[in-house]
């Protein structure tokens, strides 16, 4: 019964931590942000920089770069997004006059106009938008702690790098107290573990950041020499969800493909998209991976898609940003788990199985005879030597 006081409190966490979600999403997210630039402040701190300058210089430099992408680059990526969303009717229009006849021969009806394929769908226009809408309000809701209004969001935008300014100048501090805290008969053992955590998801998460920003800019500049339509936006949400195993490179072919169908010019475009999208997978694989993450190992495609699903769909946003640290434990545990078993009796001898091996021989099946006379020679019974043969 040793156990069960461990698992009401680990039960206990889970139910404030989903009680609390909302409050506590800032905070997670202002950790996190601290865990990422710990090392580039450190890195400052060693070349005798003081720690509050150092932060103050990365948030500063943080900031231009900011500022820079939201003055130069994405006013530019709205307009084109924007003026492209005007001209959707007309391309729409133009791709089923082109497709009309093909599909009338094989039999396929084609509408006339959007709103007669919304009423083949049984849909009004209004509906259609209202239903395009309701997933962007869950994210946007999600994200901003189950409100909407833009004090909410404002809130949030001040208070997050604030709390993490702060988190980011006692971080180390934090670190030596919490060691303090374990005792020291485990202590040993709880830092190998915690260095094992912070090599998997530091590796992970910081070149991930890298590799989103390195693909994020190829798949742009590739598809706008290959004469893609969005090539910039594509990019960016490539980029973006590149955080996500194949999610990433799978949107960047596919939304190249559709931009090809939607300007259809022959089959050259498309060969080159591919031929883009080979180039940009080789480089990543090959090069940008490699240099930035490293030769080790970090999380698992299977461990990071489950977990962010997982985690997203039990505490919404907050899930998402526990999402790999949990699985980086996990991970960590696990292996442990399986080093330990290989290592041990039970595996190496079969110490402690015997029972189940003598069960496992007695309901084995008996070894059916492969030959008839085989059996019947068997079943007879030996001759006695001092009788004489008749």
């Amino acid at each position: 019964m040793r156990w069960v006081g461990p698992l009401a409190a680990v039960l206990g966490a889970l139910g404030l931590l989903y009680a609390l979600r909302s409050a506590l999403t800032p905070i997670f997210l202002a950790l996190g942000i601290a865990y990422l630039l710990d090392p580039l402040v450190d890195r400052f701190e060693a070349r005798r920089v003081p720690r509050g300058a150092a932060i103050t210089l990365v948030f500063s430099l943080i900031g231009v770069g900011a500022a820079l992408f939201l003055l130069l680059v994405l006013p530019g990526v709205v307009q084109e997004v924007a003026h492209y969303i005007g001209e959707l009717p007309g391309i729409l229009d133009g791709l089923r006059r082109t497709l009309a006849p093909q599909l009338t021969a094989w039999g396929i009806p084609v509408p006339q106009d959007a709103e007669h394929a919304l009423a083949q769908l049984g849909m009004e226009p209004a509906e259609l938008a209202q239903r395009v809408a309701e997933p962007l309000e869950a994210l946007v809701r999600s994200v901003l702690g189950g409100t909407v209004s833009l004090l909410g969001g404002l809130a949030s935008a001040v208070v997050v790098p604030m709390l993490a300014f702060y988190l980011l100048y006692d971080f180390d501090r934090f670190l030596e107290g919490a060691r303090d805290l374990v005792p020291p008969k485990i202590r040993p053992w709880m830092l190998e573990i915690t260095a094992e955590i912070d090599a998997v998801l530091g590796q992970f998460v910081r070149g991930q950041l890298l590799v989103m920003l390195a693909m994020g800019a190829l798949y742009a500049v590739a598809y706008a020499l290959v004469g893609i339509r969005l090539a910039v936006p594509i990019g960016m949400v490539a980029g973006l969800l590149a955080f996500i195993p194949y999610v990433g490179s799978g949107s960047a072919l596919a939304m190249g493909l559709l931009m090809c169908v939607l300007h259809w010019e022959g089959w050259t475009q498309p060969v080159l998209v591919v031929v883009a999208y080979a180039v940009c997978q080789t480089l990543e694989g090959f090069v940008i991976v490699p240099r930035i993450v490293g030769d080790k190992v970090g999380l698992p495609a299977v461990w990071v898609i489950v977990s962010l699903m997982v985690g997203g769909d039990l505490f919404g946003f907050l899930g998402v940003l526990l999402a790999l640290p949990v699985a980086a434990v996990l991970k960590i545990f696990v292996v442990r788990g399986m080093r330990s078993y290989r290592r041990s009796a039970l595996y190496r001898e079969g110490a402690g199985i015997e029972g189940l091996e003598a069960f496992a021989r007695s309901t084995a099946p008996d070894p059916a005879p492969s030959d008839a006379g085989e059996s019947d020679v068997a079943d007879e019974p030996p001759a006695d030597p001092a009788q004489p043969p008749s």
